[in-house]
């Protein structure tokens, strides 16, 4: 199945491709674990887009491109290589899980409400701004069918008949 990535995603993969997967033998579980990887970079547009809160892409970049470079200085390559994407997913929702609040201030602050409707005046004659956290949810949304869990039917449940 292909991909359709969004401009936003394939830099990223870039990134972490040649980060934290070239120095280490098994070239070909990049591949494998290119799904999950998708899944865990377009989690934080699923937690901006219930919010209603928009980002320009460069600032998505710079959040996710943070927090690349946290889990190269701090973290154990060697020891999650196997499970890459997981740690990545989870230290995602981590980052999130503790500067969320800041980053919803500043997302919502009046200052850049203003800005962004000045912008949106000055872009009135040419294309609309990009909008990068709907698409990217979307995205998330049909990554994420895979991850859920399936309900099993109540077994002890007595038919009627």
């Amino acid at each position: 199945m292909k991909t359709n990535n969004t401009p936003t995603t394939q830099p990223l993969l870039d990134l972490i491709k040649r980060r934290f997967y070239d120095p280490y033998p098994y070239p070909k579980r990049y591949y494998k674990d290119k799904r999950m990887l998708l899944y865990a970079l377009t989690w934080p547009a699923k937690w901006l887009d219930q919010r209603a809160l928009p980002i320009a892409s460069e600032d998505y970049h710079k959040i996710i491109t943070q927090r690349l470079d946290d889990i190269a200085k701090h973290g154990n390559p060697q020891r999650f290589q196997k499970h890459f994407p997981t740690y990545l997913l989870k230290s995602i929702q981590d980052w999130f899980r503790h500067h969320g609040d800041e980053l919803y201030e500043n997302l919502k602050h009046v200052r850049n409400s203003l800005l962004g409707i000045k912008t949106l005046l000055d872009n009135c004659q040419n294309d609309m701004p990009e909008d990068i956290v709907t698409p990217m949810a979307r995205a998330h949304a049909i990554l994420a069918r895979r991850y859920h869990r399936k309900t099993r039917k109540d077994t002890q449940q007595l038919k009627l008949f």
